[in-house]
């Protein structure tokens, strides 16, 4: 390919457009996803987390179980799979909703244990009248004390992606002032990309073909930059080696990390794509010009040629 116009400005237009298009794609992704409470509601499903939640729960009361002489079935008869999911996800939506400074509200577990302690109290009541033990005041400290270590327990694990954790930090009140203003960094980012990319077309305005390969280098260098560390984050399982001691806890953050990354790979790997197309298309062109101009230069050069020897 023939030497482009205006070489040197468009180059240097064209790596700051790359750069503008990585950081304006990596907003865009906060605000869809990172920041966004839903993604992490809808994570807790898909990655197998609301499971490992379940089984965590009934593990611990299988333990618990030994100790206090209370059957594991007693602790979990109000604790249902959905019981235990929706609360978490109302949790994790509420505590990351105060975290990006969506609400004022802190976030608090929702969960009426009422009938867990019913169950509990009903269970050792019975056990006592039926083995005439006395119910005085280290009876009744016994209840006391074990509803209070199953409901922390429990209220423990509701936070599934620790997001309760992160709300009482010192870091939520950075978190609550910079988020929100995430989207006029996101707009802001946009109309400088945009202003490159009219700059670009202004001073090209004379060869317009020449276009489609600078957007091309755009797109093929800016997706580059994210697709190469996306795909060796994903498939070496880079993220795999985080240590968190609950497994449900494990699911749900690198489900979320991971879903993250798929949609990057996915979406610069069609960036990618498109970019190398109007790169390959902008040789086309350039090779069917070049044809174009070499007949007319030869059409020109018989014609004069016919014109010296009929005179």
């Amino acid at each position: 390919m023939k030497r482009l116009y205006h070489y040197t400005p468009m180059l240097i237009l064209t790596i700051f457009a790359a750069v503008f298009m990585v950081l304006t794609q990596l907003l865009i992704f906060c605000q869809t996803m990172v920041l966004n409470t839903d993604y992490y509601v809808w994570t807790i499903s898909d990655s197998g987390a609301e499971e490992a939640l379940y089984n965590e729960v009934s593990t611990y009361f299988r333990q618990y179980s030994i100790p206090t002489d209370i059957p594991q079935d007693v602790y979990m008869k109000s604790l249902d799979k959905t019981t235990i999911t929706v609360t978490a996800k109302r949790l994790t939506k509420t505590s990351l909703d105060y975290v990006f400074g969506n609400t004022h509200v802190k976030p608090q577990v929702q969960f009426d244990f009422t009938d867990f302690e019913n169950d509990v109290t009903d269970y050792i009541e019975k056990y006592s009248d039926a083995n005439n033990i006395v119910k005085d005041a280290e009876y009744y400290s016994f209840i006391d004390n074990t509803l209070e270590n199953a409901e922390a327990k429990i209220e423990n694990c509701f936070d599934i992606m620790m997001a309760q954790k992160l709300s009482e930090s010192g870091a939520v009140s950075i978190s609550r002032k910079v988020v929100p203003k995430m989207k006029g960094v996101l707009a802001l980012s946009c109309v400088v990309l945009l202003a490159l990319l009219a700059v670009m077309y202004y001073i090209d305005r004379h060869h317009p073909f020449d276009m489609p390969y600078w957007i091309g280098v755009i797109l093929f260098v800016g997706s580059a930059l994210l697709l190469i560390p996306a795909i060796y984050c994903r498939y070496t399982g880079y993220f795999d080696g985080l240590f968190l001691t609950d497994e449900s806890i494990y699911y749900a953050i690198t489900g979320a990390i991971y879903g993250v990354t798929d949609r990057l790979i996915l979406v610069n790997c069609i960036l990618f794509g498109l970019g190398v197309v109007l790169i390959i298309f902008a040789q086309i062109i350039h090779i069917f010009r070049v044809r174009e101009a070499m007949q007319y230069h030869h059409h020109h050069h018989d014609d004069d040629d016919e014109a010296d020897t009929n005179s």
